[in-house]
């Protein structure tokens, strides 16, 4: 019942003059704030300029999505790169032994190790690229978590308005699991 009487007197500051992040930009009442009104905005929330904090974190999600668009891309062209190899040392192979066995069974064999080394450097260049590629995406991704986190933070800062947040949580506790109800 407490729970339900807080929410509702909560849900009363809801609506008026709340603003809403669109990627790395402020939206108010539906419509994107200009630059200008997004600094004067950012300037003084709860008596704190939050401006250079929103460009940081601007800067860091924007980096975060480079590494991981990158990154996909890289680790794209390094599979294909690494696929191209394995085809050409199985081909190599198939055609080093079937030229080496007109010199009999030595040559054979010879001619198909010899074959199947033909696509080692790709395949390992490959590799290589694929590697970098998975650790751009895997580096870009907690950057992008991060700062939208941040982005998010400062929205919800001036939402707020000074007002005392009210937050649910369902988690531990000291006596056990239960519900938390924080104001």
């Amino acid at each position: 019942m407490l729970m339900s009487l807080s929410l509702g007197a909560w849900a009363q500051y809801a609506g008026i003059g709340t603003i809403r992040r669109a990627g790395t930009h402020i939206k108010m009442d539906g419509e994107r704030l200009s630059p200008e009104a997004q600094a004067a905005l950012l300037a003084d929330i709860d008596g704190r300029d939050y401006n250079s904090t929103w460009d940081w974190a601007k800067r860091g999600r924007n980096a975060g999505l480079g590494l991981v668009i990158g990154g996909g891309i890289v680790t794209l062209g390094g599979s294909v790169v690494t696929l191209i190899g394995l085809t050409t040392s199985v081909i190599g192979a198939a055609v080093g032994g079937t030229v080496g066995s007109i010199g009999g069974q030595d040559s054979a064999q010879h001619g198909a190790e010899e074959g199947a080394k033909a696509g080692n450097t790709l395949t390992v260049g490959g590799l290589i690229t694929t590697g970098v590629g998975i650790a751009s995406t895997a580096i870009g991704i907690p950057m992008i978590v991060k700062n939208n986190r941040t982005l998010n933070e400062i929205v919800d800062s001036y939402n707020n308005g000074g007002r005392p947040m009210v937050q649910l949580d369902f988690g531990p506790t000291d006596n056990g699991i239960g519900l938390a109800l924080r104001f």
